[in-house]
């Protein structure tokens, strides 16, 4: 995507589903991990929803996301289970058929040759009709994407992750991270936002996020973060941070 022959940072979506997740009965790592994932890749992470096994919720989330964002990744509800819905929920947004992939029941006998194949297993081999198929070695289940640009990932974390791994290729376009500094502060937040607001306000082009401690074994008390695609227009402004908040860019320093 190119704006006035600009290159434009792709954007992406994630869209995590389960009722586990509202209840709290899971913890969700999935979002955590993709943010990292595509930050590293110059794709810039938009949004985060979590939504119950509802398949109108889920068919509403997923077509509004895939018409507002270069990338859409689902997490969850792909397994053999009556609450697993996503496949379904996908077919229906985008208005597709359900069918079951026989090249998918093939990699299921051959990885798992001794696994019975019965219904609730066949299942998970059953997704929207023209949609793209993206193996990962030693895995039966691929990664499925519909409408050219919603990839539907499983809930488990390792799995998710192997599968992004294997396609890291496809995402982004060409774009590095953008750069960045932290810098740490003993500072509190109440006596430094002041200072730090000022210099914000004269680096329009630059995100600076300000964090406080969450575990007491740190040995900070802030943590600043400074961001942008200009690597000098990160340098200065970390300078100035550094010296308004009598911080560090190491630590171990303070």
């Amino acid at each position: 995507m190119r704006m006035s022959g600009v290159p434009v940072r792709r954007s992406a979506a994630a869209l995590i589903i389960g009722d586990e997740i509202l209840t709290g009965k899971t913890l969700d790592t999935n979002s955590n991990f993709l943010a990292k994932f595509l930050f590293a890749r110059g794709v810039d992470l938009k949004r985060v929803e979590v939504i119950p096994d509802d398949m109108d919720d889920i068919g509403e989330s997923v077509k509004r996301l895939s018409d507002t964002f270069d990338y859409v990744f689902t997490s969850g509800g792909i397994g053999p289970t009556h609450d697993d819905l996503t496949y379904e929920a996908i077919a229906r947004a985008f208005e597709l058929d359900l069918g079951l992939d026989e090249s998918i029941v093939a990699e299921m006998k051959r990885i798992q040759p001794d696994v019975e194949l019965n219904e609730s297993r066949l299942r998970m081999a059953t997704i929207p009709t023209k949609s793209e198929k993206l193996e990962t070695e030693g895995l039966w289940v691929p990664l499925v994407v519909v409408n050219s640009n919603v990839y539907v990932l499983p809930g488990v974390p390792s799995i998710l992750e192997r599968m992004l791994n294997a396609a890291s290729s496809r995402f982004g376009n060409g774009l590095p991270p953008r750069s960045r500094r932290i810098v740490y502060t003993k500072m509190h937040e109440g006596d430094l936002a002041e200072s730090v607001g000022k210099i914000a306000s004269k680096y329009s082009q630059v995100a600076i996020g300000s964090y406080p401690r969450t575990e007491k074994t740190h040995r900070y008390n802030v943590k600043i973060t400074i961001e942008a695609d200009d690597q000098a227009q990160v340098e200065a402004c970390a300078s100035e941070v550094v010296l308004a908040i009598n911080g560090v860019d190491d630590v171990d320093k303070l």
